[in-house]
């Protein structure tokens, strides 16, 4: 059973009752990642997650940790381009014990001086370690290519340098910008009572909210580039990578969008795979996958391959995604990526922490509670014509590009692939 109540601060509850559960999931998602950063306070989303573990009014960093632990229960964060989540899992009858915690985090971190200059130096070992791995590097630069100086086109770990020269200050007055009711939506998904939970959120969150009403402007207007960007580096392999805009999440196409993913390169029977991995042996890794956000949306592929096959690799690219544009897609091919599409998101739902963040981004995001039903009947509605429609009007406009690897004198040729 749904349950889903807005209280008068603008916070929003959306919840999913599993009976027969022993556990439950709980997130407290705020609406806030670099799109809404600018260039000086880049990273300080993701900075605020580490730093709201650091202490509170009335619990220190060991006690935080120990009280999760004496319940045997879990707890995280994570920080993506639009959004931070805030969760634990636990046994359902220590859902009020997760919920305070968290609430306290969120309402009464302290950001003392000292864990927060300690901690900088962890969040500057996580970039330097991102800047160290090809797929991270890659990622960042593709998404700086086609949102070419904007704030989605910003990493999400932000730079060196705004972390070192972040201060208390400058971090609590961000989070206070942010943290708004209006913009925070605590997600649940197990077995739990509905109304002791109702309580719970009214005690631990309702209480203790701004009842001010403010909320948070919309996230910047996006367009689209053709930018290609490149990082040498001492590895062995190339990692190619190309980006082109696609849907936003609210978009009737997205479904169609993730169709089109999985028979281009989603899986071992999937277009890229196959030729360039099963019939070529020419990389271990090459897929296609969509990404989504608020006003837009990117289809990206990416390749990781020996630095000699560079020119071979892109051609095999251009003559796939030339093929599927002049021919289209088959009906086998659809109706083979939508059973993989619904059995996926199945098996998916049979984890209650899955589901808490798919209902938790969908009420933050879209405002709407998720439905996995509605979500397979927009799948099986997936037309051929819908696909080959999408296909040709994303793959009409040049894409962005990245390289990461060597340097070598092929390296740009993933940038000048002509696909019409």
């Amino acid at each position: 059973m749904d349950f889903h109540k807005q209280y008068p601060s603008g916070l929003r509850l959306v919840a999913k009752q599993l009976e027969n559960f022993y556990t439950v999931s709980l997130g407290v998602f705020v609406d806030v990642g670099c799109v809404r950063e600018t260039a000086t306070d880049n990273g300080y989303s993701h900075f605020i997650e580490h730093l709201v573990f650091k202490g509170t009014e009335k619990r220190n960093c060991l006690q935080i940790s120990e009280e999760i632990d004496d319940i045997g229960a879990n707890i995280n964060a994570y920080t993506s381009k639009d959004s931070t989540c805030f969760y634990t899992k636990s046994v359902a009858a220590d859902l009020e014990k997760c919920m305070d915690v968290l609430a306290d985090m969120y309402f009464n971190a302290t950001i003392p001086e000292d864990e927060l200059n300690r901690e900088k130096g962890v969040v500057i070992e996580e970039i330097k370690m991102c800047r160290d791995t090809p797929d991270d590097v890659i990622q960042d630069l593709i998404s700086a290519a086609l949102f070419n100086n904007q704030t989605l086109g910003q990493t999400i770990l932000g730079t060196i340098d705004n972390i070192r020269n972040a201060d208390r200050q400058s971090i609590l007055d961000f989070k206070k910008r942010n943290y708004l009711p209006s913009a925070t939506v605590i997600a649940v998904c197990g077995n739990f009572d509905e109304n002791k939970l109702d309580k719970l959120v009214e005690k631990y969150f309702e209480q203790n909210c701004d009842q001010s009403g403010a909320i948070l402007s919309a996230e910047p207007n996006t367009e689209y580039n053709a930018t290609f960007l490149h990082k040498f580096k001492h590895i062995e392999q190339s990692h190619l990578q190309l980006a082109w805009g696609g849907c936003s999440l609210k978009s009737p196409d997205r479904c169609a969008n993730n169709i089109l993913a999985s028979v281009l390169g989603g899986g071992l029977s999937s277009r890229l795979n196959q030729v360039i991995r099963e019939q070529e042996g020419l990389a271990y890794s090459v897929y296609a996958y969509p990404s989504y956000y608020s006003d837009c949306g990117t289809f990206e592929i990416y390749a990781g391959l020996s630095p000699e096959n560079n020119s071979k690799v892109c051609e095999l690219i251009r003559r796939e995604i030339v093929k599927l544009t002049n021919d289209g897609v088959t009906q086998k091919e659809v109706d083979r990526a939508v059973i993989q599409a619904i059995n996926a998101l199945y098996m998916n739902v049979e984890s209650n922490m899955t589901l808490m963040r798919l209902y938790g981004r969908s009420m933050l995001k879209l405002n709407e509670i998720f439905d996995v039903q509605a979500d397979v009947e927009k799948y099986r509605a997936v037309t051929v014509r819908q696909v080959n429609d999408l296909a040709r009007k994303i793959f009409s406009h040049k894409p962005a590009a990245a390289y990461v690897g060597p340097k070598i004198s092929d390296y740009g040729v993933i940038s000048e692939i002509k696909f019409n």
